[in-house]
């Protein structure tokens, strides 16, 4: 963690990625939406970012992804701030109704923290954006997500959460941080209120309901919380042991409760 002063709000920065793609994209940019913890409220200066999916009429290429690099280059030139914290999807409605129902595979585009601007598979694994922006989602320009995409149902995404939720138990060992350990609680978390509710938490939100959920684990999910939200330090004591054990523990159960469910 850094003394850096927080980012400003990010109105701004929407603002100038809302009129540069309209701009850019003309009738190709079918809809526009923030989503996430900026679009329900539970956004915190200087930790979350802003997320934001992008429908297009058609599925991008190699075109699309030189026009869109202009886009983000400007972005972050004009507001060099919020650097390595906006995340948008470019999606097609064809892509996402083939992914729902089994169909050929198709091409997206995905910028978000940690990663450029780059062409990727178009997969389940953002299924849980799409639905976000379908559910809360605030319209930037264009038609609502929920108008122009196949809905995606809570099944499916318990689905994805459920396989996410399988591979943390191997992630976290790589979490030698407190910050990354501290990440991977909230998580966990967050896919525990999603499969017990049906709805997506922000991280905070998450770690409340955890807490009440899980009170055996109330003092770490605490201290993730506040670790996340509160400017915690990488200098802070290891947690690693105690954290893989939450999350190895947490997932069985989880898991092992819903396939009862289903039986």
């Amino acid at each position: 963690m850094t003394d850096a002063e927080p980012p400003p709000s990010p109105a701004a920065v929407l603002d100038t990625l809302t009129r540069r793609l309209t701009h850019e994209l003309r009738e190709e940019l079918l809809s526009l939406s923030v989503h996430g913890s900026y679009a329900s409220g539970d956004y915190h200066p200087g930790r979350s970012d802003v997320d934001v999916l992008a429908v297009l009429a058609n599925d991008p290429d190699e075109d699309t992804l030189a026009q869109l690099s202009g886009v983000h280059v400007e972005l972050v030139r004009d507001h060099p701030e919020w650097t390595d914290h906006v995340e948008v999807d470019y999606v097609s409605p064809s892509a996402v109704a083939d992914i729902l129902a089994g169909g050929p595979a198709h091409r997206m585009i995905r910028i978000s923290p940690g990663e450029p601007l780059h062409l990727i598979e178009a997969s389940e694994h953002y299924l849980l954006n799409w639905q976000s922006a379908q559910q809360h989602g605030r319209v930037l320009a264009g038609d609502p997500a929920r108008e122009v995409l196949a809905p995606v149902d809570a099944d499916h995404v318990a689905s994805v959460v459920r396989s996410h939720l399988s591979q943390w138990p191997a992630w976290v060992q790589e979490a030698h941080s407190p910050g990354q350990q501290a990440y991977a609680v909230l998580t966990v978390c967050r896919a525990v209120a999603t499969l017990a509710t049906g709805r997506q938490l922000s991280k905070r939100a998450a770690a409340d309901d955890a807490r009440v959920r899980m009170p055996e684990w109330a003092p770490l999910i605490v201290w993730a919380r506040d670790w996340w939200y509160a400017d915690g330090s990488d200098q802070d004591p290891d947690r690693l042991a105690e954290v893989s054990r939450f999350v190895t523990e947490v997932s069985a159960a989880t898991l092992d409760d819903g396939d009862r469910r289903r039986t």
